[in-house]
């Protein structure tokens, strides 16, 4: 048995047809055959069923793919950590993040994407159950959110940064040059919040429940950049991280009382994989970014606090 050979399976697997598994790894078509067939043989079991528009796996094939990805990610992982132990930034670094984390990213990104040509950066937008999945799988190197709800085993957690909840709105909004905000300033405005299960609005969950009025909640959406977009084109508001507005110059965030506690980020590991070069380097981006650095801000009759870790 042979990589390559495990290789071309894997191929015709995710594609259904070898002429597109060939395409895709730019070998000609009788060779991918004969590759299969010898793979076939060896094993004494056909993997495929052949129609005529395509293949399907046999019952022998859905259970060797599983096995098949797992050998062609240990070699992969096998000349990434080489190259790092001679010092060397190449191959793939996969991060896995939740939505809201996308504009914190962003900047990092292109900075590494800049300084490391050779490293593809692949980035994973997920929610936290389907990450914390193909952390376990070994599908990604490096998951950038909030402390998960429940311990895990196989996860080495590094914090990352911390931030505070504020009111975001335009610059122009009545209630925007407030030092604070109160929970009755925001009872009868036009709100767009995040999807109910991500990690922000989790965080105000409680407090939308302090009082028996209900909020004038207009949107529920999931992406962040969409919100903020909403925000600069509205007299809505939002409830967002309180530096969340970097880039987005027309508006403004303003502290509410009551949001005090701080959301914590964490970028994880499976401890099982070992870390990459790249992943090390990464994180160190994240906190000399403009978005993770220390800043202080002063609260009306509030003492000084460290907002970003």
């Amino acid at each position: 048995m042979e990589i390559r050979q495990l290789k071309y399976f894997v191929g015709i697997a995710e594609t259904g047809r070898f002429s597109d598994a060939s395409k895709e790894l730019f070998i000609s078509q009788s060779a991918v055959s004969q590759q299969i067939k010898l793979l076939e043989e060896e094993l004494g079991t056909q993997l495929f069923i052949r129609y005529k528009h395509g293949v399907t796996l046999t019952e022998s094939g859905q259970e060797l793919l599983p096995y098949a990805k797992q050998v062609l990610k240990s070699v992969s992982d096998c000349y990434d950590r080489i190259a790092d132990l001679k010092g060397l930034l190449c191959g793939e670094l996969n991060v896995g993040l939740t939505y809201t984390l996308e504009p914190y990213l962003r900047a990092t990104m292109l900075r590494f994407m800049k300084a490391y040509p050779k490293v593809q950066l692949n980035a994973h937008y997920k929610n936290l159950s389907e990450l914390l999945k193909k952390l376990r799988l070994g599908e990604i190197d490096i998951m950038l959110s909030m402390m998960p709800t429940s311990p895990h085993d196989f996860c080495e957690s590094v914090p990352l940064l911390e931030y505070r909840l504020a009111a975001v709105m335009r610059k122009t909004h009545p209630l925007a040059g407030k030092k604070e905000l109160t929970f009755d300033d925001l009872r009868h405005q036009s709100l767009i919040l995040p999807e109910k299960g991500l990690r922000d609005r989790n965080a105000i969950e409680s407090f939308i429940h302090t009082d028996t009025g209900d909020l004038n909640v207009r949107a529920l959406v999931s992406d962040v950049n969409a919100i903020l977009n909403l925000l600069q084109e509205s007299g809505s508001v939002s409830i967002l991280a309180e530096n969340i507005t970097d880039g987005y110059p027309n508006l403004c965030t303003v502290p509410i009382t009551g949001l005090t506690a701080p959301v914590r980020v964490y970028a994880h590991f499976n401890r099982d994989s070992g870390r990459k070069h790249s992943a090390d380097v990464l994180v160190d981006m994240f906190k000399e970014s403009s978005a993770f650095c220390v800043q202080k801000r002063k609260m009306s009759g509030a003492k000084e606090h460290t907002v970003i870790l």
